[in-house]
């Protein structure tokens, strides 16, 4: 993956925006290639990249990422809305979050793995395997976060310390720290091997916490709200690591850190542009990315850093070279509103959007020197 520096401002047109990168041969299709029905806008790519996975009402259906068709087994076919999933390390166990527990499905056989994981006392909202696949973190409305033991169906510890439900739960890359978000509008960090928190609170703002991201070397949590703010936590600690990136206007719903850490993109609610920051510098890379014409909601690099694809409101993805900050080839249409979610396959080659159209659109990116 190529080392992204400082990056050189882009030209702009008389009207303030870049014009788009037409390569000729290197630029994603027009037209999705494959569409896939049935989706409530829940994703995740198997590890290896190749098989995605889609939530439609009570079921998980797996798709072949090349092509689109069938890529396993359907799995949990429960009696409840599905929440959240997520694959395990090696791809063979999918965990899924129901309104009062997590199960565990084969993605091979499409058989349940041991029990059901049963404790919470509210919705599970959010679920994660750790990176090393040991652990299973969930987060209900019970206000509780707990950390599952997936051989054996265990509780190894409930972590407490929310008020009202918490609503989310990421590792870190090199699993050693859990960061949990709630309805308190505060963010909490945790040691995964003990269960001890690292700090107090990260303090509560004045709006719901939109989005949570860590740097690749696992030194840096990210985090945005409703306001017009991204913070910057050191997460060893729990302290700010440096003055707030508040560049932006209105609530930032997406953020996301490109693959080796330097960068960091964010959105802006208020006039739907995306921000590229220098996280050593902790200045604009670029200028604004400007293009989108409803609020951005998800954002993803590719592998190698060098593209960023955007999911907005407008019913549109659009791809972004994240060294002159120019969009690449034409807007990614087809949804019939919102793109709510969006994944890149590890190897680069497909962007999944999933909308509020209740699809999934499958998009051949182009290609990128590594």
């Amino acid at each position: 993956m190529a080392l992204i520096g400082l990056l050189a401002l882009a030209a702009t047109t008389a009207a303030g925006v870049k014009p788009a990168e037409h390569v000729a041969g290197n630029q994603a299709e027009a037209r999705p290639r494959t569409v896939v029905p049935g989706t409530d806008g829940i994703i995740a790519v198997r590890p290896d990249g190749k098989v995605f996975a889609t939530v439609f009402h009570d079921a998980v259906r797996q798709w072949n990422t090349a092509t689109g068709r069938k890529g396993g087994p359907t799995l949990a076919a429960e009696t409840g809305p599905i929440h959240s999933i997520g694959f395990s390390a090696n791809g063979r166990l999918l965990a899924v979050a129901g309104d009062l527990e997590i199960s565990l499905w084969n993605t091979i056989t499409g058989k349940r793995y041991g029990a059901p994981l049963g404790g919470h006392t509210g919705t599970v909202r959010s679920v994660a395997f750790s990176p090393n696949g040991q652990l299973v973190a969930t987060a209900g409305e019970d206000g509780t976060v707990r950390l599952w033991n997936p051989a054996t169906g265990d509780v190894l510890r409930t972590l407490t310390g929310h008020v009202g439900a918490a609503t989310s739960v990421v590792f870190s890359p090199d699993g050693a720290c859990l960061a949990t978000a709630g309805a308190d509008n505060t963010v909490r960090l945790w040691e995964t091997s003990t269960g001890l928190p690292i700090g107090t609170a990260l303090p509560a703002s004045p709006a719901p916490v939109y989005a949570l991201s860590f740097s690749i070397d696992a030194s840096l949590l990210a985090t945005s709200d409703g306001s017009n703010v991204v913070r910057l936590w050191d997460a060893a600690t729990g302290r700010p690591a440096g003055p707030p990136l508040t560049a932006t206007t209105g609530p930032v719903y997406a953020l996301t850190f490109n693959p080796t850490g330097t960068l960091l993109a964010t959105s802006s609610g208020g006039d739907n542009t995306v921000q590229l920051w220098d996280t050593a510098t902790r200045r604009p890379a670029t200028e604004p990315l400007v293009g989108h014409t409803g609020p951005v909601r998800a954002m993803r690099f590719s592998p190698n850093g060098r593209l960023l694809a955007t999911g907005s409101d407008d019913g549109t993805a659009r791809l972004w070279n994240t060294t002159t900050g120019n969009q690449v080839g034409m807007p990614l249409a087809g949804h019939d509103g919102p793109v709510w979610a969006l994944r890149i396959s590890p190897d680069g080659k497909r962007l999944i959007t999933a909308g509020d159209d209740d699809k999934v659109r499958l998009w051949r990116l182009p290609k990128t020197r590594t």
